[in-house]
């Protein structure tokens, strides 16, 4: 069976999976997506942690699944992880947005590389930054671009799939990078809500010594390669 085939059978199920998950989770809680969607566009943090907090034990696994949908879809997980930092806590915060982000990421990849590179090839296409940048992807920009907080992992996801990048050197420049910019996103936003501007600086002055870094890095492999 070649990957074409493989592709048109996994299309199906695929949907039929992605499907099948909304409407379980609607049948379970009916009025969840309504209430998740108000809370979420009115940007209502404390009222979006009090309705997953609600959920009791089960809240993690769906804090992780929420994550999850949102970088395989492309939609934005901010609130998400920032709820996690206030529900659960800085560490534990970082620990569940980094697997929900991780696993997002890879079974992206997956899905994109086989069976909708199509689909992928055509949003890379439309940039020529991108087309240029696609055909330098390795371990390293990966875990460049995966490490920037809030970078848009759907794009870099598509950038991924369509290079000659290996399953596994994706997934590990993937569980590292994001790990960095996880901790970032958790700390922001934590500090952002409960006001505290100490923190906010110094997990500024962090970002920016770690975009300078990476960049840094990034010039020297260029310079290197010449």
């Amino acid at each position: 069976m070649n990957r074409s085939m493989i592709a048109n059978l996994m299309k199906p199920l695929t949907l039929g999976l992605i499907v099948a998950l909304f409407f379980a989770i609607h049948w379970a809680i009916p009025s969840f997506y309504s209430t998740l969607w108000q809370l979420t566009v009115s940007h209502d943090i404390p009222g979006l942690t009090s309705y997953i907090s609600s959920f009791g034990s089960i809240a993690v696994v769906l804090m992780i699944l929420l994550i999850v949908l949102t970088n395989m879809t492309g939609l934005p997980s901010v609130q998400f992880v920032t709820v996690n930092g206030i529900l659960f806590g800085l560490l534990p915060g970082i620990v569940i947005s980094w697997a929900g982000q991780v696993l997002g990421n890879i079974l992206a990849f997956v899905i994109m590389r086989y069976v909708f590179r199509h689909k992928a090839q055509a949003l890379v296409d439309k940039s020529r930054w991108l087309s240029k940048l696609n055909r330098k992807i390795d371990f390293r920009l990966i875990f460049f671009l995966r490490a920037i907080p809030y970078s848009p992992n759907f794009v870099v996801t598509a950038l991924c799939a369509l290079s000659r990048v290996r399953f596994g050197e994706h997934a590990a420049a993937t569980m590292t990078g994001k790990f960095l910019a996880v901790c970032m996103e958790v700390w922001l936003g934590y500090d952002l809500i409960h006001f505290n501007p100490h923190g906010l600086i110094v997990a500024g002055i962090m970002v920016c010594l770690l975009a300078a870094g990476l960049f840094g890095s990034r010039r020297w492999q260029r310079k290197s390669e010449k």
